[in-house]
Order: C-alpha cells, then structure tokens, then sequence
C-alpha cells in the first residue's frame, strides 16, 4: 500500500502539484477557538526557557507564562491582547502563486510519503518571504516551509495535522541583532479544540484550569 502512494506520488509532475497545492490552500481552515501549550528556548543576546499556555478565540490572546528557565510561576504570569494575529497560521504563512515563482528543486521523505520541495521567490520583495517550502505529497499542504528576513534571519515552520486542522509543531529562527546572533525554538504541544472559550478567558488576568 505504501510502495502503490509513493509510486503516485512520484509520478505527479510539478505542475500538477502546484495546482493541487493552490486549491487545497483555498480550502485551509483556522480553528476559531483552540488553546496550546508551547515552549520557547531562546539562545545569544540572552538564555531563556519558558513554556506558555494559550487560549485564542479569534485575535483574542490569553498567554499564560508557565514556567522560566525550569522554575514554575504559581500563579502564572498572564497577558491579555485583543486584536493579535496569530503569526504562526498555515494560512498566514503558506506561499501562493500569485505572491510567489516556484522552482522545483526534487522530493524528500514526509512521514511515509513524499514531499515536494520548491524553492520560492517572492514577486514583490518585503521584509519577510519564504524562501521554500516542502509540500505533502498526499494532502498537498506545505509540512515545512523555510524563511528569511532582515537582520540575515533565517527560520523553518513545520507543520502536522491536528484533529481537522493543520498547526505549526515546531518553529526554529536564528537572526544577528547588533552582531550578536540570536536563535530561538518553539515546540508546540497540546493542542485542543474547544467549541467556544468565554468572554472571561480574555477579561482580568486569572489562572484558569485546562480545557476539555
């Protein structure tokens, strides 16, 4: 059954990826409301380790700040924010076509199956771009997608599905700040799907217990 996948992955020409890869973009979802836990390791201009839970519900922003350099805050630290765009979206960050050239460099192992890599270029220079991106060769999604920015910065997103829903798994960026390098890693855990979170979960900052 696996040899019969990869077989008909292989087969697909790039083009035909690409259309497929355009049309399943058009149909990605981001859950209204979910929570998570992640931790950040950040090394350079300073060490750090935190883990945070999130609550969102829209661009309603509940972080919780867990834990730092392994000692648990009781209660945690919280920060509330309205109106925060979720950075880290397959949505958001996925390249398009019409944004970006595609060139296709040649597969790579993605679980049991293939993936198919381009580089990408984007058609209007900005601050932040991607420069590749890996694409399931079964859901036609991108699993890793790679990136630049200023200050030389360089990262890769990975993704993997959840429930309904594909979500970053891990997040790795490294960047010089005043000649000082700096990289950061974020694993993301825990994911889970509520129907809805109340209005108090984004009001006075309080502790509150993990969702079902």
């Amino acid at each position: 059954m696996i040899g019969m996948l990869l077989a008909a992955a292989v087969a697909l020409a790039p083009a035909d990826v690409l259309a497929r890869y355009a049309t399943t973009l058009a149909d990605v979802r981001t859950p209204i409301a979910l929570t998570f836990e992640y931790t950040l390791d950040q090394t350079g201009m300073r060490n750090s380790e935190q883990v945070h839970r999130i609550f969102r519900s829209g661009n309603d922003e509940r972080d919780e700040l867990l834990s730092v350099d392994g000692r648990k805050l009781t209660p945690p630290s919280v920060r509330i924010f309205h109106g925060r765009r979720n950075r880290y979206t397959l949505a958001g960050l996925a390249p398009r076509p019409a944004a970006y050239a595609f060139r296709f460099l040649g597969t790579a192992h993605v679980g049991r199956g293939l993936g198919y890599v381009f580089a990408t270029e984007p058609r209007t220079p900005g601050p932040f771009r991607v420069t590749s991106v890996t694409i399931d060769g079964l859901a036609f999604v991108p699993v890793a997608i790679e990136f630049a920015t200023d200050h030389d910065g360089r990262g890769t997103v990975t993704f993997a599905k959840f429930d309904r829903y594909w979500l970053p798994t891990d997040v790795s960026a490294h960047a010089v700040y005043a000649n000082n390098p700096t990289t950061e890693h974020l694993t993301f855990a825990r994911y889970r799907f509520p129907d809805v979170l109340p209005p108090a979960t984004f009001a006075a900052p309080r502790a509150l217990p993990d969702a079902d």
